[in-house]
């Protein structure tokens, strides 16, 4: 199973997907930050409690905090399941990082926590992560996207990932898909066959996610692609059908396109498939110049400089 194999999530039905459990773990993991998920999370696990709620061991929520108080995404979060358990990615140290933000970064974070806290001395092979994103519009989201994706994992994948139909997909479709066709080498040519190579939901076993990099913020998805695709891993695409959430303002699209670019060519360059000659260097700074809607001419620049964080089994 070194290929891509494909499923849609009516594959694994609630029943079947508790067959195939036989006493492994499945913990929910909600990406979410400050407040602008709080409308949205208590419907969420209220759903997933409802109707998946024999499947799922225990659902966490990732949270970083804009302030210093309790949030109301946090407590709508409560509301909905009294035992979720709240992870602030403010406030978790891990050794080998400082306090920089980002969606990596904070995944990395609650992964850490989970290791040290919510193990208790079950293989790690046992344990199943299914992260999802918090932001997704209500009429889209089901408990499909948690069967679909575990029973995927359980059915002996090391990694799944969602594809879907989404109405807007800029950066996957003007970014994410050409690019990762620009290059043909036998050791990427799974890049090719992820269906929506930026989807967010995604589930593996905590020995997987332990085993691969982690970027900082843009490049998180893609890093992770990435590795399945050096270290041969097996992977499910998973359809979930229909999807959406609210989309960004094209500004934050360029930094997300900038992001995947600059991650995709330093992981060419670290696994030895292309070389910079003649002092080039990968820029941590992106520029534009531009002509606005009043017709006059502008510039847009910003600094990003991504960590690239080493496999978290390291630090156990």
């Amino acid at each position: 199973m070194n290929g891509i194999n494909y499923f849609d999530a009516s594959d694994f039905s609630l029943d079947e997907t508790l067959l195939k459990k036989k006493g492994r773990k499945i913990y929910v993991v909600f990406s979410t930050c400050g407040t602008r998920e709080a409308d949205l999370i208590y419907d969420k696990i209220h759903l997933l409690r409802r109707e998946a709620g024999s499947l799922i061991d225990k659902i966490f929520l990732s949270h970083r905090r804009i302030g210093s108080e309790i949030e109301p995404t946090e407590s709508r979060a409560r509301e909905a399941d009294s035992g979720v358990e709240i992870l602030i990615n403010n406030d978790i140290p891990v050794p080998d990082m400082e306090d920089e933000k980002g969606k990596g970064s904070d995944m990395r974070r609650a992964l850490y926590r989970i290791n040290r806290e919510f193990v208790n001395g079950t293989s790690r092979d046992d344990v199943i992560l299914v992260f999802l994103d918090a932001d997704v519009l209500p009429e889209y989201f089901g408990s499909h996207f948690v069967t679909g994706l575990a029973g995927a994992v359980l059915s002996g994948y090391d990694f799944a990932k969602a594809s879907f139909w989404r109405e807007m997909g800029r950066v996957k479709k003007y970014v994410a898909q050409p690019l990762f066709s620009l290059i043909d080498h036998p050791k990427i040519e799974k890049l090719t066959g992820f269906a929506y190579p930026l989807s967010g939901e995604v589930a593996g076993t905590l020995a997987f996610f332990n085993s691969v990099n982690f970027w900082q913020i843009y490049g998180v998805e893609t890093g992770i692609n990435l590795d399945t695709c050096f270290h041969g891993r097996a992977v499910a695409d998973v359809n979930l059908g229909l999807y959406d959430h609210n989309h960004q303002p094209d500004i934050n699209i360029q930094r997300m396109a900038f992001g995947i670019i600059r991650t995709f060519f330093i992981q060419m360059i670290d696994n030895g498939i292309l070389s910079l000659e003649d002092g080039a260097t990968i820029s941590d700074v992106f520029k534009a110049n531009y002509i606005d809607e009043k017709g006059e001419r502008q510039t847009f620049s910003f600094r990003l400089s991504e960590k690239k964080y080493p496999p978290l089994k390291n630090l156990f």
